[in-house]
């Protein structure tokens, strides 16, 4: 974790506060599981263009799991956070078919 900017006091004290505000997992909540959140990620990576100190939306509280799977996701150019269901049964992509309307 020594690489810049998660080693410098600005994100800490951001990555408290994001956990403070959304401290369960926010990808477990989609699907409905309630885990605590240990990890705070960047939506949009970085390494992609994204900012290094994003507001609140811009981050996204992560168990350990979900955070490795986000990662391993991002790797193959595929969207985590919008795989799966929420609770409802209705598709977490608002881009899904099932959302079209005629």
């Amino acid at each position: 974790m020594a690489k810049w900017p998660y080693s410098t006091q600005r994100w800490q004290r951001l990555r408290g506060y994001k956990l403070r505000v959304n401290p369960l997992c926010e990808a477990c909540l989609q699907m409905g599981a309630i885990e605590p959140a240990t990890t705070v990620d960047h939506r949009t990576p970085i390494s992609a263009g994204g900012p290094p100190y994003p507001e609140l939306d811009g981050l996204a509280s992560l168990c350990t799991s979900c955070h490795s799977m986000k990662t391993k996701c991002e790797s193959l150019g595929e969207d985590f956070m919008r795989k799966g269901c929420d609770i409802f049964g209705r598709p977490n992509d608002l881009d899904s078919p099932w959302y079209k309307t005629k």
